[in-house]
């Protein structure tokens, strides 16, 4: 299976964005879904990977990523990283050209975002990274896959990028907007209102849903 791989893990739907658990309840796995169905979309909207996987701890994820064009991989360790070092080892099994992991919680990545990173700097030994607005990797390719050890959480992008320098290959980062804005606080929800009054991803229509859940949040 000689082809380029596009890895999405999710910590789960209960898991998943802890620090909006207080403001929203039960009302997050719905958030989480939506973050998950606008990611996918625009994935395979761009027709860039041969495979899309997404990688949970979680069985509630697989009924909301199964499809004919998408896999759901068990995660059976714990932590981002150890989620990415197991694809990695399973890409390398099944001689995967390249892997993209990409952060579920990119509610405005764009079809042709992902065709712009793919097309990034040349050669058979690369890194490609879309930085977050808070020091993150919002988005990582490397080619070959396990070309550089996953270092995901704080400043995630510096570490990644010196992963690289060690390892001696060339590492290129995109600057996008979309790409980097990522959904962790209360404040990401009302920036996301304002980014997409008109609700064309599914996220702003959840978040939507809950404006009076949100107008409680920024009085307190």
């Amino acid at each position: 299976m000689s082809e380029d791989w596009a890895v999405i893990p999710v910590r789960g739907l209960a898991d998943s964005k802890t620090r909006l658990s207080s403001y929203l309840g039960e009302r997050k796995k719905l958030l989480v879904e939506a973050l998950l169905q606008d990611v996918l979309s625009s994935i395979l909207q761009s027709k860039v990977y041969g495979a899309v996987l997404v990688v949970s701890p979680d069985a509630n994820v697989a009924a909301k990523a199964r499809g004919s064009e998408v896999s759901f991989l068990r995660q059976t360790s714990f932590g981002l990283n150890r989620a990415i070092e197991q694809v990695n080892r399973l890409a390398l099994r099944e001689n995967a050209l390249s892997m993209t992991t990409i952060l579920a919680d990119i509610p405005l990545a764009e079809p042709r975002d992902f065709r712009e990173l793919f097309d990034l700097g040349n050669g058979d030994r690369k890194a490609v990274m879309v930085p977050s607005l808070k020091g993150g990797t919002n988005v990582m390719m490397t080619r070959p896959p396990a070309a550089i050890r996953p270092g995901y959480g704080r400043w995630s992008y510096s570490k990644h990028l010196r992963q690289a320098q060690i390892a001696g290959i060339d590492a290129y980062s995109m600057s996008n907007a979309r790409v980097s804005f990522d959904i962790d606080t209360v404040d990401d929800l009302i920036e996301l209102r304002r980014r997409d009054p008109e609700g064309r991803t599914a996220s702003a229509r959840v978040v939507r849903s809950m404006q009076p859940i949100l107008n409680h949040a920024r009085a307190a």
